[in-house]
């Protein structure tokens, strides 16, 4: 297609034109000015008055507050500590119905209920919830005789954990699960070669188990990849989003290059303005949003309920639930996780990823996590 050449000049028919125009529109303008100037002369006579009467009236009031002003210090429950919001802890536990005992004076403290049990500990970014390990983004602080937790971890995380009942907003569906093997085709994905062992055939391998357990609980299961062939991780969101997925479960094997390493670990997505827990100092890639991040609060119940069934079944080590910006898990438009199942660099651990009974195991653990993040789901809704 040609495209239209843009004049940048007026000829001079073109400019007498226009004159001829302006004269006529002038000329008719001329003969309303006298009324609209009469007009005009009222109204500036009122606005005159109405401003001083309302103005004397504006003075007297007090000024209003803004209603996203922080609450005065004096209300010690919410403090600001290196660069964050934290709130006191005991007053936050007090909402949850916990018994705050200090195991050691102003550093140490235990939070107990009927059913929970929570050890925190000053300058550390974890705590122990019902003896298992739960990661916080912001290092707890003694100050003033208590104890301090992070806003965000106390409401997106713990809160979630506590009470998931609580959380605002609509709560999640869960019928479509996207199961997600790692790695695959050139990309093997952590190796232990004196085993002959390759991540991207485990994962595959418990993807399936998995998948066949949920589908006979009624679930309809999709997964990313279904053979041996590479995935791009952009990809793999895009897929669960595709299929508009209410979960998106992804299952890994780790390795270190020390082989006394192992264990389960358990990761969601870093909250945004926080540090993923391998994160030493706060980054400005912290404060981007991403669109998992509307499912933060459940993010942390499935983590949660995750890591607890991982640990129970398959009695591995306790390495953690965790936070990473991993893409897989930033793109996603439902809740997700990635799992971690064990260490291929451990020789013990690595023989027990090789029996086909352990792998079935861990595959009951995944399957378990669900069905109790399945039961959350309905009481929220009741």
């Amino acid at each position: 297609m040609t495209p239209v050449p843009i004049r940048t000049k007026t000829t001079r028919t073109e400019f007498v034109q226009a004159g001829f125009r302006w004269a006529r529109v002038r000329s008719w303008h001329l003969s309303r000015s006298r009324t609209l100037n009469r007009w005009f002369s009222r109204l500036i006579v009122v606005a005159v008055f109405l401003a001083a009467t309302f103005g004397t009236a504006l003075r007297a009031a007090p000024p209003a507050r803004s209603s996203k002003s922080a609450p005065p210090p004096s209300s010690g429950k919410i403090q600001q500590f290196q660069g964050a919001s934290y709130v006191d802890v005991s007053t936050w536990a007090s909402r949850f119905g916990l018994k705050s005992t200090w195991i050691e004076q102003g550093r140490r403290l235990q939070l107990s209920s009927d059913f929970t049990q929570m050890i925190l500990e000053a300058d550390r970014r974890e705590l122990m919830i019902n003896e298992m390990r739960v990661f916080l983004g912001e290092p707890i602080v003694a100050s003033g005789g208590g104890l301090w937790i992070g806003s965000i971890d106390a409401q997106n995380m713990l809160g979630a954990i506590l009470r998931p009942a609580g959380i605002a907003g609509k709560v999640p569906a869960l019928r479509v699960i996207c199961l997600d093997p790692g790695h695959g085709g050139n990309d093997t994905g952590t190796q232990n070669k004196a085993l002959k062992l390759d991540e991207k055939r485990l994962t595959l391998d418990v993807a399936f188990r998995t998948k066949k357990l949920l589908e006979a609980k009624g679930y309809r299961v999709v997964m990313t990849r279904t053979d041996d062939r590479y995935v791009e991780l952009e990809d793999r969101a895009a897929f669960a989003n595709l299929y508009k997925s209410d979960l998106f479960v992804s299952i890994h094997f780790n390795a270190f290059p020390q082989p006394g390493v192992r264990g389960t670990e358990t990761y969601i997505l870093t909250r945004r303005t926080q540090r993923s827990t391998g994160g030493s100092k706060r980054e400005r890639s912290d404060n981007v949003g991403v669109p998992g991040h509307a499912f933060d609060p459940w993010n942390a119940v499935i983590g949660y309920a995750m890591h607890r069934q991982l640990i129970n079944k398959l009695g591995s080590f306790d390495r953690g639930l965790k936070f990473a910006r991993f893409k897989v898990l930033t793109l996603l438009n439902c809740p997700g996780l990635l799992v971690e199942s064990g260490y291929l660099s451990n020789e013990a651990e690595g023989r027990k990823i090789a029996s086909a009974s352990y792998r079935a195991d861990l595959a009951t653990a995944i399957f378990n996590g669900i069905e109790v993040y399945a039961a959350q789901l309905q009481r929220a809704r009741e």
